[in-house]
């Protein structure tokens, strides 16, 4: 049923999302824009989050958070952006949108539009990118700074990792965990690949979010404490 309802009427949207419909990321270059496959996608107009850098970093920060959301959205369903979608969907110019994209490029962060896959191949997620890096051992300040994601993305990221490598570990099939966690088959597939390189090497760090305790994401570590 849930396939039938994704396949038919794009995937499910949650609050303050819209379903956009963006070219299919299994689309090859070459093809005109009225010839190429359409697919749904949900994306976050508004998060709880944006309202802080908003106050806390001004409207250009803003305008490249959505941007980067908007784009990992979309190739994390599926789909892939293009600069005029971009534009269309944060109500600027596509000059703007240029000129944001190639301040993240020069900052090591990849906006995975359609023409920037086109060009350096795929990629991972975002969110793999992200927990690979907490693997690797960075502090939680330097996973922000280098993404140019919020705290509690980040800690959302790792803690969706940790749930599907603890429902992998209980024999849980992929398909279970996507119905289970709402992941799609992409994220799903780098998260268990990233804890097979990993499960040796970055053992401290995956013991830290699989392991009960009053004191997940320890700031000693690199992660935040729960105070309560």
């Amino acid at each position: 049923m849930y396939e039938h309802i994704e396949a038919n009427y794009g995937n499910l949207r949650g609050d303050s999302q819209i379903i956009y419909h963006a070219v299919s990321a299994q689309e090859p270059p070459g093809k005109s824009l009225d010839q190429l496959r359409l697919v749904p996608i949900s994306l976050t107009i508004s998060h709880p989050e944006d309202a802080a850098i908003l106050q806390e970093q001004g409207v250009p920060s803003l305008r490249k958070h959505k941007l980067l959301r908007f784009a990992n959205e979309a190739y994390d369903q599926g789909g892939l952006l293009i600069q005029d979608d971009l534009a269309l969907l944060l109500t600027t110019s596509i000059r703007t949108i240029q000129r944001d994209m190639h301040e993240m490029r020069t900052q090591g962060i990849v906006v995975p539009t359609r023409g920037s896959i086109q060009d350096i191949g795929p990629t991972v997620s975002h969110k793999t990118q992200i927990v690979e890096l907490y693997l690797k051992g960075y502090e939680y300040t330097e996973i922000e700074q280098r993404t140019r994601h919020t705290g509690d993305s980040v800690k959302r990221y790792i803690t969706g990792f940790s749930k599907v490598i603890l429902l992998s570990d209980k024999g849980y099939t992929r398909l279970q965990i996507r119905e289970l966690t709402n992941f799609s088959e992409k994220v799903i597939d780098e998260y268990l690949a990233l804890y097979t390189t990993y499960k040796e090497i970055g053992a401290d760090r995956i013991s830290q979010i699989t392991t009960p305790s009053e004191k997940k994401f320890d700031t000693k570590k690199g992660g935040r404490g729960d105070s309560r």
